[in-house]
């Protein structure tokens, strides 16, 4: 509880903070959407580098002798990323299994056949523990949308929807993705900014998933969430003391 104290009272200090100056909401939106990316890029196998996916980011996906299918997931993060931004802000929005589907099917657009729809056998993606039964996925996703419909968005709602949607895994590929996109959109709708995996902690990312589906054990996994989100708030209050410095500094100066 004592890390969930700290987001709650980093939460607070950004409520009191905002509205943000346009100039750092224009930064960190820089800033997510890049590190967002190359989270997708790790937790999808997507063999591209950082400094490729910037790249990729600026000019598309021109990259020559690079897998064409990674820079193209790169370039559909960002328009699905666009997609959250605009489902952050929609009056009285309930994020549903369509809301899910969408975020595929925009992921994979050009890439898979099947995007935005659900698998009716096993996954594509390597699973320790194998595939969760393909014919359980629609009951499955049809109960986790009728939970979120009753319950308000949240830290607990966005951790709990991000493991159940990870426990059945509905799509051929691509759900960790679209698991993230859906708790980074639950999160932001609750007034708390995105969650980023960092490439380093990719396999423990996934360990902890897999430990909480298998055994039960979501303490772990809860864990290394609030640490993420953690650090996406200490970043949003990191820009924001800078830039209240900096206009105290401009003010000092206009004093003088």
């Amino acid at each position: 509880m004592a890390l969930l104290d700290e987001i709650s009272a980093k939460k607070r200090a950004l409520d009191a903070a905002r509205p943000l100056p346009p100039e750092v909401v224009h930064g960190l939106a820089d800033w997510f959407e890049l590190e967002l990316t190359v989270a997708c890029n790790a937790v999808e196998n997507g063999e591209l580098t950082r400094d490729e996916i910037v790249r990729v980011l600026d000019k598309g996906p021109v990259l020559r002798n690079r897998p064409p299918v990674a820079q193209r997931l790169v370039a559909n993060h960002v328009n699905a990323l666009h997609l959250m931004a605009r489902l952050s802000f929609q009056p009285n929005g309930v994020v549903t299994e369509r809301t899910m589907a969408a975020f595929h099917n925009v992921l994979y657009q050009g890439i898979d056949h099947t995007a935005g729809k659900y698998r009716e056998g096993p996954l594509k993606e390597g699973v320790a523990a194998g595939s969760p039964d393909p014919a359980k996925v629609r009951v499955s996703m049809s109960a986790l949308s009728g939970w979120l419909r009753r319950t308000e968005p949240g830290v607990e709602t966005a951790l709990e929807t991000h493991h159940r949607f990870m426990s059945v895994r509905p799509f051929y590929e691509g759900n960790a993705a679209v698991a993230l996109l859906t708790t980074n959109l639950i999160l932001n709708r609750a007034g708390y900014p995105p969650i980023v995996v960092r490439t380093d902690d990719r396999d423990l990312y996934f360990d902890l998933v897999e430990r909480a589906r298998t055994v039960g054990d979501r303490g772990p996994y809860r864990d290394l969430m609030l640490r993420f989100l953690d650090e996406s708030l200490d970043v949003c209050l990191v820009a924001s003391a800078r830039a209240m410095a900096g206009h105290a500094d401009a003010d000092a100066g206009t004093d003088a």
